[in-house]
């Protein structure tokens, strides 16, 4: 099923307990031009599970050239590179060139592609089962209102009539947290 809008909005209310952390935000997402409900919602997913890093959309159309979401600092050098799909052996060359860190979120059949990458510390990726994801596309709407709670390991999301949690299966050593980049390690501009 295509996203049949141009523009989402999304007005979400997020809390995660754990990081004292309550947030509730109206946010403008526009899907890409032929992109399917369940790459928009991998897209949402990987944005609510990098929520409290303030990770940004890219916008433009989808490339390996370019993440689908993603993290800079000040020096405007990408430190989180995330995308979607798996990535070609080149494409993953040219996102860790550009990134200090590059995190994929796949479905359960994409995992499988990604076999072949070679071994990278700074390498890893969420894996999101099909039922998961067919239970977010249900919650997908060209105006949404949903809670977030985050707990340790799970996203819960509802928009009042329908549940949904998630299981977020981290499959890489470094924690989620980590990802944010030390801070005491700040680029020179």
């Amino acid at each position: 099923m295509l996203m049949s809008t141009k523009l989402v909005t999304l007005d979400l209310s997020y809390s995660c307990e754990m990081h004292k952390v309550f947030q509730q935000h109206r946010h403008y997402i526009a899907p890409y031009q032929g992109e399917s409900a369940e790459h928009f919602g991998r897209r949402l997913l990987a944005y609510l599970t990098l929520y409290e890093q303030s990770p940004v959309w890219n916008n433009t159309s989808h490339t390996e050239k370019l993440p689908d979401l993603y993290l800079k600092d000040d020096c405007q050098h990408y430190t989180l590179w995330a995308a979607v799909e798996p990535l070609t052996g080149k494409g993953m060359r040219r996102a860790l060139h550009q990134a200090d860190r590059v995190i994929l979120f796949l479905s359960e059949q994409q995992t499988d592609k990604i076999r072949h990458y070679p071994g990278d510390a700074n390498v890893g990726y969420y894996q999101f089962s099909d039922t998961e994801l067919a239970a977010l596309t249900q919650l997908l709407r060209p105006h949404m209102q949903l809670s977030v709670w985050r707990e340790l390991d799970t996203l819960n999301l509802t928009d009042g009539c329908q549940l949904v949690n998630i299981r977020l299966q981290n499959r890489y050593g470094a924690s989620l947290m980590a990802l944010a980049g030390d801070k005491s390690e700040q680029r020179v501009c």
